[in-house]
């Protein structure tokens, strides 16, 4: 199944739109098969797919890769890091070429605190992953 999302992609391709010269939001292209964050790594940016297809998949420590869904446009990557304050919980590789808008971390945090709209949306996130036992390998891909 491919998730997507068009709701959140118009939300924050208006965002893009108005924010000028800014860089808070940058457009970013991935070619497919490049990874576009990787399990265990710091979050570079909370990113939302524009357009493309990725895949979004946890390793074991056995070596084992296991795909959690494949992604599409208006999925958001990384605002589960971003809340909990942890690594990347999971890989997302592109499997075709992928647009993201691209989002610092301050400017996403500071989005949080001040746009209601998105921070309803992730506050009910965050409660839903608050019910699941800790030991669930749980990452941004898993809805």
């Amino acid at each position: 199944m491919l998730r997507t999302n068009h709701i959140f992609l118009s939300y924050l391709e208006a965002l893009y739109i108005q924010q000028g010269p800014k860089d808070d939001i940058v457009l970013k292209t991935f070619s497919k098969g490049e990874k576009i964050l990787i399990q265990g790594q710091t979050l570079p940016k909370v990113m939302l797919i524009k357009e493309g297809i990725a895949k979004c998949y946890f390793s074991e420590e056995n070596g084992k890769e296991y795909i959690v869904e494949f992604l599409g446009s208006g999925e958001i990557l990384g605002e589960v890091e971003v809340i909990k304050n942890t690594t990347c919980l999971c890989s997302v590789e592109a499997v075709s070429e992928v647009a993201v808008y691209a989002v610092s971390l301050p400017y996403f945090k500071s989005l949080i605190q001040n746009d209601l709209r998105l921070n309803h949306v992730l506050m009910f996130l965050q409660n839903v992953l608050s019910t699941l036992p800790a030991e669930l390998p749980i990452s941004s891909c898993i809805r």
